[in-house]
């Protein structure tokens, strides 16, 4: 990217533009901005409808096999089946969706879940069989690409508006650039929010639909509900196909593209880089875990996910029920707290899409941070009230980082590596969660749930501040400090 001017006067210029955006891009106001844009909004609607059918596949298994008398192992090899499609194809899927066109990508993706769900819906006798463990790899192989391609097009869709509808009215000098990123931000801010919601409402409108109409049906609706998700990223990528079609660029041009290739943090080399047609798929997803690995502070973040995933958030996923079944608590107080969490995760979202300014990482960190909390919580009190506000804060601070890091990681990653480093992203949380749980099961044998949730709450607080002690993770950026202040106004207010 450009460095922009340094020195006392920009920093002084700076502070009065941080303070006009707060004036005129309030957290809801932003938003309500982003909804301005049709084709944004389009977006979103498909997303909330395709992740509404999300919902009803497994419910769909479930219902069905419950009612033949499936064992329950039979059950769970069919959402083996699905997640391990999921995780074993999600790195060449980010090669695929840089090397072509992400919104044909996921058009394809909904698309296929349409004929696999009618399929099922025709030929499945509610017995679990090859058919159905097929269309449970298909899901799986069609979330590994629609997954990462979403986060590749919103920006994209946002860059294609016209300027005076979306960006909404400013009081004072407010950076292009810096407007822009703050508008990403948000972007995945809703979408995350969005999905959170989804999460919530899909599972109970999917039990209600499946038992008042049976499996079939709702297999026939979830097919609907992905055949509106296509059409509806096609109509919001639109002008995104036709710029790829006619060899015009399909996004915004980016200031940073006249720089060398040595300024953006993810180059492989100084020179021009290598054409992707010559490469291997293997090479070009492997690229994804490269490009994270040599990003500084992507590097550390990624390394703190992880162990927090593998040696705090799964062994304490698996120690919690039996802590409170112990305890003499129901299983209804698990239920409950957990739905605490979601819905801390969907305020998360929107938290996290306000986050900003030159220290973001440390904002996003203290609010990861709360997860350590929600950890000690139902070691420290049994009281339902400070639990419930324990688990809404955890999720609140879970998804506001994880929010504030894809910004960052569509920041300082080339833009011909989104792809990949988002699927690398999401393989990593993927990956790491199946062997925290097994990690977790092994140390119940050894030690007591009380234990490993106080081991779990104290890895994640100590760590997570050990990590602010680097400045370009504190940003969330490779930038410089000096670099990070915004140019002079002008061109703005010539705008």
């Amino acid at each position: 990217m450009a460095g922009p001017p340094t020195g006392a006067v920009t920093c002084c210029v700076q502070r009065p533009a941080r303070s006009a955006r707060k004036v005129s891009w309030p957290p809801v106001g932003i938003y309500l901005r982003l909804f301005r844009h049709r084709r944004f909004a389009g977006l979103c609607s498909g997303q909330i409808v395709s992740l509404i059918g999300d919902a009803f596949f497994p419910i769909i298994v479930v219902v069905a096999a419950a009612k033949a008398g499936t064992p329950a192992e039979t059950i769970g090899a069919v959402f083996a089946a699905r997640f391990v499609a999921l995780g074993g194809v999600v790195l060449f899927s980010g090669a695929l969706l840089d090397r072509f066109d992400p919104v044909r990508a996921a058009v394809v993706a909904d698309s296929t879940r349409v004929v696999a769900l009618v399929v099922l819906a025709l030929v499945w006798d509610g017995r679990l069989d090859a058919v159905v463990v097929a269309v449970a790899v298909l899901v799986g192989l069609c979330e590994a690409v629609s997954e990462p391609a979403l986060l590749v097009i919103a920006p994209r869709v946002l860059d294609g508006r016209s300027p005076t509808a979306a960006a909404g009215p400013t009081e004072g000098p407010a950076p292009a650039e810096d407007a822009e990123d703050a508008e990403v931000t948000a972007a995945y801010g809703l979408l995350e929010g969005l999905r959170n919601v989804s999460g919530m409402v899909g599972p109970t409108l999917a039990a209600a639909v499946v038992a008042g109409i049976g499996s079939s049906a709702g297999a026939v609706l979830a097919a609907v509900t992905f055949g509106l998700s296509a059409v509806a990223t096609r109509w919001a990528g639109a002008h995104l196909v036709a710029g790829s079609r006619s060899g015009a660029p399909a996004q915004k041009p980016d200031p940073a593209s006249e720089e060398p290739e040595t300024s953006r943090p993810g180059s492989d080399s100084p020179g021009e880089p290598a054409p992707e047609s010559e490469s291997s798929l293997l090479h070009s997803a492997l690229q994804g875990l490269i490009v994270l690995w040599r990003i500084p502070w992507l590097r550390s973040v990624q390394l703190l996910a992880v162990i927090h995933v593998v040696f705090a958030v799964g062994p304490w996923m698996v120690a919690l029920p039996v802590f409170l079944v112990e305890g003499g608590h129901s299983a209804t107080l698990y239920g409950f707290v957990l739905g605490a969490f979601a819905i801390g995760n969907a305020v998360g979202a929107l938290v996290g899409g306000r986050i900003g300014g030159p220290r973001r990482g440390l904002y996003a960190l203290a609010l990861l941070a709360l997860y350590g909390l929600t950890v000690l919580a139902p070691v420290a009190s049994g009281s339902l009230v400070l639990l419930t506000a324990a688990f809404v804060a955890g999720g609140i601070g879970q998804q506001a980082f994880d929010v504030a890091k894809m910004t960052g990681l569509r920041r300082d990653v080339p833009e011909e590596l989104h792809g990949r480093a988002f699927s690398a992203d999401f393989f990593f949380s993927f990956a790491s969660l199946p062997l925290g749980q097994l990690l977790g099961a092994a140390l119940l044998r050894f030690a007591d749930p009380r234990t490993i949730m106080l081991w779990g709450g104290a890895l994640v607080l100590v760590s997570t501040a050990a990590v602010t002690l680097r400045p370009d993770v504190r940003r969330f950026s490779s930038a410089p400090a000096a670099a990070a202040v915004p140019a002079a106004p002008t061109p703005l207010v010539e705008r």
